[in-house]
């Protein structure tokens, strides 16, 4: 060894360190013999830096686990939880919504039909009224043998007024 310590730095100082933790004390020995340092200025550096040894065969694993997850894991998937008065209610609300929309499209399908019904209705009876009207204006204004037994005629309207006010002329 020389007379005068090496300089060494703060990361030279804590990689040798770790070194030194992660082996036993002939370890220590070799990395202070390399470094040209003594064990105890390893040691200091050690506390200096903080340094924890690094455990690389760790066997045991320990996990903390909730009882839902534990449940889950013996069950195989996550068990449903369902809010039945939830459930009831929107399967209540929504058969509601469907039998009201079912009663509004009835009812308008009824106003519908009883218009377009009324509509031919009245259409029908205004033809009827019109053909009633015209084979009557036929029948008042033709001649015609309405019974031939009883000898009985029919003359146009106005043919029967004129005859009528030749009478009382008379």
């Amino acid at each position: 060894m020389s007379s005068e310590p090496k300089k060494f730095t703060k990361e030279e100082k804590a990689a040798i360190a770790l070194k030194a933790v992660s082996g036993d004390d002939a370890a220590k020995q070799e990395l202070a013999e390399k470094h040209g340092v003594t064990v105890e200025i390893i040691e200091q550096w050690i506390r200096e830096t903080g340094v924890q040894p690094v455990e690389e065969d760790v066997d045991e694993v320990a996990l903390e686990a909730s009882d839902d997850f534990k449940t889950s894991v013996d069950f195989g998937a996550v068990p449903d939880k369902l809010n039945y008065p939830r459930l009831v209610f929107w399967s209540i609300f929504g058969t509601a919504v469907i039998a009201i929309m079912i009663f509004a499209l009835m009812a308008i399908y009824s106003y519908t039909i009883i218009g377009t019904e009324q509509q031919q209705s009245e259409a029908s009876l205004y033809f009827d009224i019109n053909e009633l009207q015209q084979r009557d204006q036929a029948t008042l204004g033709s001649f015609g043998v309405v019974d031939p037994e009883e000898r009985i005629y029919r003359i146009p309207i106005d043919s029967a007024i004129t005859i009528m006010a030749q009478d009382t002329d008379d």
